[in-house]
């Protein structure tokens, strides 16, 4: 898995290269483009929700694409994943990071989850 993981992110920075180099940004570039991939990444954001029947209020009979829909998360990654590569992750680090994460999310979630209603 991690070796996809990698190979996914080699990807996105050798199609990045486009663009920017994110081998060589200097403080400001990285701080612009983050700034834009997260916008890029909200406006995605908003079409995963264009694809479903999302809101509480209304008859939900619209009709959705499964495959709509994770077209339109792969955008979503494909932002993140540039974001990630501007402040040098790779695979593994991203990997190393998020079980790390988990680790404190899960003892968190432990020592309060009798308090959450």
């Amino acid at each position: 898995m991690q070796n996809k993981l990698n190979e996914m992110i080699a990807e996105q920075k050798d199609f990045q290269k486009n663009f920017f180099n994110p081998d060589s940004m200097t403080e400001e570039e990285k701080i612009k483009y983050t700034k834009e991939n997260i916008l890029a990444m909200h406006r995605e954001l908003g079409e995963v929700l264009n694809e479903i029947p999302w809101k509480i209020h209304r008859a939900n009979s619209k009709e959705y694409s499964i495959e709509h829909v994770q077209e339109e998360l792969i955008d979503c990654y494909k932002f993140l994943l540039n974001v990630c590569i501007i402040w040098g992750m790779d695979g593994d680090k991203l990997y190393e990071l998020f079980m790390e994460k988990s680790k404190i999310v899960r003892q968190r979630f432990e020592a309060e989850k009798d308090s959450i209603a």
